[in-house]
């Protein structure tokens, strides 16, 4: 038994996949599709007219880049959650604790 006698048979069998759902999709393109009546359909439309408090921005600049705001939140927590959220994202930043841990 040589290995092109079983890839034949792989691709009789794909090719008669593609031809049953090649007819099939085809079958179901002519049928007439039932129309829906417009009279069951009904719309929501949401609308709004209350206004929305605007939210300050932070007076503070922020002296690091945005990419930090995850470690530094963390570094805030403490150590301890410093060092789980390092952990979790060793593979994707490589940041080192040191850099981010604050001496008491």
């Amino acid at each position: 038994m040589s290995l092109d006698r079983y890839m034949r048979r792989r691709c009789f069998a794909l090719g008669a996949a593609l031809a049953f759902a090649t007819t099939t999709a085809l079958a179901n393109a002519s049928a007439p599709q039932p129309s829906v009546p417009e009279t069951s359909v009904k719309l929501a439309v949401a609308d709004s007219t209350e206004t929305v408090a605007q939210v300050p921005d932070s007076t503070t600049p922020r002296s690091y880049p945005s990419s930090e705001a995850g470690v530094r939140w963390a570094a805030a927590q403490g150590p301890e959650e410093l060092r789980r959220y390092i952990w979790r994202t060793r593979m994707i930043y490589n940041y080192y604790f040191w850099n981010f841990v604050t001496q008491e």
